[in-house]
């Protein structure tokens, strides 16, 4: 639909001009010059044949034909300028909302994000450490990753990202105040840091050590970002592994006291069947996945 407007460089110097009822502090507004405000309120009277301003000298002031128009041009500009910003918010707002397990997006994921941001600067990308689905914060995950077993619901698509193969490590400060640490029985009595819970620990006992209870001693830390950071500080025997713990094995700063290991999870990453078709979610699923097979 085609409408006849006058043109809108002279709307918008009537609109600062009206606001103002002065030419030069209007043309300080629009960054131009008194002379250029007259003239495109020169354009506007003679498009509309009516006089919009009573020049008074050094002022001005608007006419009754100017004051009705006044209302109109600036309503129109403030719905000009919400359609703006509801376009370009709506353009921002090409997000994905992320909730991984503690360590996994502290020690593997938030540093490798910025890869995907550069590759797609047009996703907004917001992390949230944990997942809980009765919370709001959890029910509107676009993309979940945690340990396999938390998602026994048909409702998501779930797919394997790598193992976690644990083994004991310790620091060497804790070597060195308990010298003589050669045989998987040497762990017998002494204190083991648990992550979140005793199971793990029990898992690889009774794989290595059957019948041994050492599992039921130690320190549990409610994550495994603070358990791996209570086996730097020397407190214990931690189960680590290669990818999360990769960093302080290779810095020496937890040492692999024994090569006996268990597989005790899968990290996984879930959708809802909602998502499957999703553009923007299919592209950081073929990302990660791309980064984890290449990692």
């Amino acid at each position: 639909m085609k409408h006849r407007l006058p043109p809108l460089s002279s709307l918008r110097a009537f609109d600062a001009a009206s606001h103002r009822e002065s030419f030069a502090e209007a043309a300080r507004d629009l960054y131009v010059s008194q002379s250029a405000v007259s003239q495109q309120i020169k354009v506007l009277e003679d498009w509309l044949e009516v006089k919009l301003f009573e020049r008074l000298g050094n002022r001005v002031a608007l006419t009754k034909e100017g004051q009705a128009l006044r209302y109109k041009v600036s309503e129109a500009f403030e719905l000009l300028a919400e359609a703006c910003e509801a376009t370009g918010k709506s353009y921002e707002d090409i997000s994905i909302q992320i909730s991984a397990e503690n360590a996994f997006a502290t020690r593997w994921l938030r540093p490798r994000l910025t890869e995907f941001r550069e590759a797609n600067p047009d996703i907004n990308i917001y992390l949230n450490l944990g997942w809980d689905q009765n919370t709001s914060q959890g029910s509107e995950s676009d993309v979940i990753i945690h340990f396999e077993e938390r998602f026994n619901e048909s409702k998501y698509i779930v797919k394997r990202l790598f193992p976690i193969d644990s083994y004991p490590a310790c620091s060497p400060d804790f070597i060195t105040a308990h010298p003589g640490i050669s045989e998987v029985s040497d762990i017998c009595g002494l204190p083991l840091i648990h992550d979140n819970s005793r199971v793990t620990w029990r898992r690889w006992i009774n794989s290595y050590l059957p019948g041994a209870n050492s599992w039921e001693t130690g320190y549990v830390y409610s994550d495994l970002s603070l358990a791996l950071d209570a086996a730097l500080d020397g407190e214990g025997i931690f189960l680590a592994d290669d990818i999360l713990c990769k960093q302080e094995l290779e810095s020496g700063a937890l040492i692999r006291l024994f090569p006996e290991t268990l597989r005790s999870t899968w990290y996984s990453i879930a959708i809802s069947n909602e998502h499957a078709s999703d553009p923007v979610i299919s592209s950081f699923l073929d990302w990660i996945t791309s980064t984890v097979e290449n990692k």
